[in-house]
């Protein structure tokens, strides 16, 4: 049976107090006149402050379903099944006035202004702990939740549209706010990772699915890896602790309902599958929708499949290929007593099939943000470009034991066509290896700008038509029409270029 995590059982009544961005279909107005001084006088109230602000990576813009779709259907391991949603993005034509784009950015807002309304409600919080039911640690990790989450939704936003408004207090409006630098966006992000790694809980002495310190360093070091700073991810990277790679007979758990919150995992946004119709659609992120679209869009209605790019990419005899993707005869469902022989290839992972005979549209599959298998790979990258390749080699074999798959730089492996001698043969590695290990986890799109290999691996679908990608263009997503319409800060020539 499915953990609820309670989290998202406790709902601020003064959701709409946080909403910053600017929604064309959607009025929210503050009717409570809350304030961080008529708050923050219990525990519960700063529980539920926090349980805001994680809210917003439920909903629709977020892991609901454009959280999963746009970072996927821009990558080259996927096939647009036709479905609008998928396919205006698989052929990268976003527009300013999509849902798509409206959406992604307004949750992300959303939960930036909930972060901020903890953030500066310090003061208030310190001055009634001598006269209430919480403690200095209380306070410590509800900063620091807050500080996580900020940094992780910025850090959506930056990779997506580049520059982005800062706002870092609670009274900050978006609609006179102009376009930061992404260089400085990125030192927000860092910031507030930073200080999210040295206020929060470890892993396994606070509530599943709140942010650990763990997770805070693990953001923080793909940051630095995004940035380019080799040194200091390196370092970062070896202060994580209490994680490790699940055996290969467990390696499902990554990605099903039993498994969630398991020894590999370091952050996940928690899905149990309930939601009213009103909060399931709802556009303003008020209320609470803990069901994710991810499994029906994905395997049940096949929206967006695994590419033939994709499948060619595992070796012979990984095992990782039938744990990750269902082709016909590949075992599925309790005991694995069910074969897959539907005629199509489709998303294993995050599908419900592990665990079930069929796939509920009101998904509570966890959407898994970072796993300590990313970590190791990009450790694995750390190390190639601070020019150890050796050391490089020692983290891919580390995921490459756990798959109980050949060495490299064995003869094994140099045969097989992945040798090690040299240092873009050892790139290529990494490469090959995060392709295999992460697929269908929202990574790969990242990875190939981040290598500058997008333009060329981003080229053609299965039939061999050309998806019109533009890296000059489509790295970004377009700011949304209704921000350059309602901002004040932000005028037509803010737009990202081509759009």
């Amino acid at each position: 049976m499915k953990k609820k995590s309670s989290i998202y059982t406790t709902v601020l009544a003064a959701t709409a107090l946080f909403m910053v961005s600017c929604n064309d279909d959607v009025s929210v107005t503050n009717t409570n006149e809350l304030s961080q001084q008529s708050f923050f006088e219990s525990l519960s109230q700063i529980e539920a402050s926090a349980n805001a602000a994680y809210t917003q990576l439920q909903n629709s813009g977020l892991y609901q379903r454009f959280g999963y779709i746009l970072p996927d259907t821009f990558s080259d391991e996927s096939e647009s099944g036709g479905d609008p949603n998928f396919v205006t993005s698989f052929n990268f034509a976003l527009t300013p006035s999509l849902e798509q784009t409206t959406r992604y950015w307004n949750n992300c807002y959303n939960g930036i202004g909930a972060c901020n309304f903890i953030l500066e409600g310090e003061e208030t919080m310190r001055a009634r702990l001598a006269t209430s039911n919480f403690t200095e640690a209380d306070i410590e990790d509800a900063l620091g939740q807050a500080h996580f989450l900020r940094g992780l939704y910025y850090f959506f936003l930056v990779k997506r549209y580049a520059g982005v408004p800062i706002l870092l207090k609670s009274e900050d409006v978006i609609t006179a706010t102009p376009r930061a630098t992404e260089e400085d966006v990125y030192e927000v992000i860092i910031n507030d990772f930073k200080k999210a790694a040295g206020l929060l809980y470890p892993k396994g002495a606070t509530e599943n699915g709140r942010a650990t310190v763990g997770a805070a360093q693990g953001m923080l070091g793909k940051v630095y890896l995004h940035r380019e700073m080799y040194p200091e991810a390196k370092d970062v990277f070896s202060k994580i602790t209490n994680y490790s790679l699940l055996p290969l007979e467990d390696y499902a758990d990554n990605f099903n309902d039993s498994g969630e919150f398991n020894d590999e995992s370091m952050f996940e946004v928690s899905f149990n599958g309930e939601a009213t119709e009103q909060d399931l659609w709802s556009g303003t992120g008020i209320g609470v929708s803990e069901v994710t679209f991810h499994a029906q869009e994905y395997t049940g209605w096949g929206n967006l499949n695994p590419s033939n790019k994709m499948v060619a990419e595992f070796e012979e005899d990984d095992p990782r290929l039938n744990l990750a993707i269902l082709q016909d005869g590949v075992p599925y469902g309790p005991g694995n007593e069910l074969i897959w022989n539907a005629g199509n290839v489709r998303w294993f992972k995050f599908s419900q099939l592990y665990d079930n005979a069929e796939i509920i549209q009101n998904g509570a599959t966890n959407a898994r943000i970072l796993r300590y298998a990313d970590v190791v790979l990009m450790q694995a990258e750390v190390e190639h470009k601070l020019s150890n390749d050796a050391g490089a080699i020692e983290f891919l074999n580390e995921i490459r034991k756990r798959a109980e798959m050949p060495l490299y730089g064995t003869p094994e492996m140099d045969a097989a066509g992945y040798p090690v001698g040299t240092p873009s043969e050892v790139f290529d590695a990494i490469v090959h290896e995060r392709m295999i290990e992460l697929c269908g986890e929202q990574v790969r799109f990242d990875d190939l700008v981040r290598w500058n290999l997008d333009a060329q691996e981003i080229t053609t679908n299965n039939a061999g038509q050309s998806r019109g990608y533009n890296p000059n263009v489509h790295r970004l997503m377009p700011i949304p029409q209704v921000e350059i319409d309602t901002n004040e800060g932000i005028t037509p020539a803010d737009q990202n270029p081509g759009y």
